[in-house]
């Protein structure tokens, strides 16, 4: 994915570009909102994220000029300012200018994983990776299962490796430690839970590439989750 940072203070600009290229965003930092303007005519990224001061407009008027051409609506936007616009859409995310880049990453996340289930956009990122401390395993799940892709979902955590095997969006099989299937899922869902850090990547495959591999989920990916979801919160609550 690629995003587009524009500010007028450099130590913002390093902070945020640092942050989003350690989960996998291909980052360009610029200061001027009208040259910005241009690079979005050839080529736009999959997320804009904007200071409140840049070195001709403010964050704000940056936003309104490109929330103003329809050609640029529907590329989220994050602003960072203390003073939100008139009018936000669900593309639109306001957060206070000081807030942490982790948690500028966080948010962008959360906002673009959220638009792809509303969307059901086909393409996201043939390189999706990131942290775990970012995006929680059950958005990612959901995700690939709403986009329908094909490929696996590889997760180190805690000193260990994780695969979730992915068929048109069907999780069909699952390996964490000695555990298979669904045994595999929850203990990778409730370790994650647990520990909140971790890494991941998105390998896609075509189904020739796992021909040999076994299946063993037999669930569509909603019931797993849904099933899942539950027998997590009864262990929460003691009752398992």
């Amino acid at each position: 994915m690629k995003a587009l940072i524009l500010t007028s203070q450099p130590s913002q600009g390093s902070l945020l570009k640092e942050s989003f290229a350690l989960s996998g965003f291909e980052v360009r930092v610029e200061d001027s909102a009208l040259y910005a303007m241009t690079l979005l005519e050839r080529n736009r990224p999959d997320l804009i994220v904007s200071g409140a001061t840049l070195g001709d407009l403010s964050g704000l008027e940056f936003f309104e000029l490109v929330r103003a051409d329809p050609q640029l609506a529907h590329i989220p936007f994050v602003l960072l300012a203390d003073t939100p616009p008139a009018k936000t859409g669900e593309f639109d995310l306001v957060l206070p200018s000081a807030t942490p880049a982790a948690e500028v990453v966080r948010s962008a996340y959360r906002l673009i994983l959220d638009l792809t289930r509303k969307t059901h956009a086909p393409e996201m990122s043939p390189s999706l990776q990131g942290y775990l401390g970012d995006v929680s395993l059950f958005d990612l799940a959901q995700w690939l299962a709403k986009s329908a892709k094909t490929g696996r979902l590889h997760v180190e955590i805690g000193g260990e490796r994780a695969g979730w095997l992915f068929s048109k969006g069907q999780l069909i099989h699952a390996e964490y430690g000695e555990k298979t299937g669904e045994d595999a899922v929850l203990h990778l869902l409730l370790q994650a839970e647990r520990i909140r850090q971790g890494r991941f990547h998105f390998e896609p495959l075509g189904e020739a590439d796992f021909f040999l591999e076994p299946i063993t989920i037999r669930k569509t990916t909603d019931q797993l989750l849904l099933s899942l979801a539950v027998e997590m919160d009864h262990r929460r609550q003691g009752l398992h």
